[in-house]
């Protein structure tokens, strides 16, 4: 009897800490997990693309708002290595080029190395500088976990898809939902850099613009063994679409006529000696893309960066 009691209770040893491992996936733990591991990741490499297409018709013009970027870069804890090229286009203003940079952070220093099309050039900023904190902080922005890290916040919005999807040779759970606009927001002030917060607060507060009333949507495919953050989509057309109607109403007319204007109001009644407001000018608003997507990849393979010496001396030449 005594045998089979111990028997068991070693079986039950091996069987109890593995037990977690069993449970079923949820959106909250799963986005937990993959902002977890992507902080605790000594580097990864990373690609972004931005795609905007707007397209504004009236009786008396229109107009085209076209641009596409992409980017590519590898990351570790101490140096940023990024590169890729852009193109923008609006009425007759086009723009295009490439770009490179070099983000060097030393316990005391950090330095950029930038080339805009063929010419690099190079600054710095010490600890002895005032901003050297907010530089600090920019930088981790730039390495974009925070984006994945301030998702936790709205798993309640995200849904789990029954079904993965196959990410190369690995199998992905996917989340997918609308979540506020709140999000840049949250994610810009997460930098902690005020002169940034105090902007940010001012053109909300002169525009008049609540981003809890704009949702955007969400895709996160996350891989499901490492629980790492494999794809991120973030498409804002609707949002974005919805905002330039309001931003044209207000350049129209005048941030003076619109206070206690109810956009959304379906109410037909005006009270009594009261002006009625301005009515919408006929503009059609057509948002076909504008969207960003960041995808994750080679986890703990880029061991260091250092900046090549011919870029260096090119620099230091400028």
């Amino acid at each position: 009897m005594k045998t089979r009691i111990v028997i068991l209770l070693l079986i039950l040893a091996l069987i109890l800490p593995t037990a977690g491992c069993f449970e079923k996936p949820t959106a909250e733990s799963l986005l937990e997990d993959a902002a977890a591991n992507l902080e605790k990741a000594e580097s990864y490499e990373m690609k972004g693309k931005l795609e905007l297409d707007i397209k504004i018709e009236s009786e008396d013009f229109d107009m085209a708002i076209v641009g596409e970027a992409e980017a590519s870069g590898e990351i570790t804890d101490k140096a940023t290595h990024m590169e890729g090229d852009y193109t923008f286009s609006a009425v007759d203003d086009k723009e295009s080029g490439d770009f490179e940079i070099y983000l060097i952070e030393d316990k005391d220093e950090i330095t950029a190395y930038l080339r805009e099309d063929d010419e690099w050039s190079k600054d710095g900023i010490d600890e002895d500088d005032e901003d050297f904190e907010e530089a600090q902080k920019l930088i981790e922005g730039i390495k974009l976990h925070k984006l994945v890290e301030l998702l936790t916040e709205y798993s309640d919005d995200l849904t789990l898809a029954k079904k993965t999807e196959k990410v190369g040779k690995s199998e992905a759970y996917v989340l997918e939902g609308k979540v506020s606009g709140e999000y840049f927001i949250d994610f810009m002030k997460s930098l902690d850099v005020d002169e940034i917060e105090e902007d940010i607060d001012e053109a909300l507060e002169e525009s008049d613009v609540d981003l809890e009333d704009y949702e955007v949507d969400i895709r996160l495919l996350i891989d499901k063994k490492s629980k790492l953050p494999v794809l991120l989509e973030i498409d804002m057309a609707e949002t974005v679409a919805k905002l330039a109607e309001e931003f044209l109403f207000q350049f129209m007319y005048g941030f003076s006529e619109l206070e206690g204007i109810d956009f959304n109001s379906d109410d037909d009644e005006e009270e009594e000696d009261e002006p009625a407001p301005p009515s919408m000018p006929e503009i059609e608003i057509d948002v076909k893309a504008c969207k960003i997507e960041i995808e994750f990849s080679s986890f703990g393979d880029v061991k260091s960066i250092k900046v090549p010496k011919d870029v260096q001396n090119e620099a230091e030449e400028d």
